[in-house]
């Protein structure tokens, strides 16, 4: 059997968008969204993006 060289794509569940979209509403950034949903950062960005969710831009990481 080939493996696949495409990495794993999980789907969202219903429970994840709805965090998503109470932490976007609530002002977390984009990596602090991931982090809590154990995700990417570029996967939130997708998925806010896909949904017209919108997402506190950010410049710069804090340290």
């Amino acid at each position: 059997m080939v493996q696949s060289r495409l990495p794993l794509v999980r789907r969202w569940t219903p429970e994840e968008h709805q965090r998503l979209l109470t932490m976007a509403a609530a002002g977390s950034r984009p990596d602090e969204i991931a982090s809590a949903l154990g995700r990417t950062e570029a996967a939130v960005r997708g998925r806010a993006h896909l949904y017209n969710i919108p997402l506190r831009l950010v410049t710069q990481k804090r340290k």
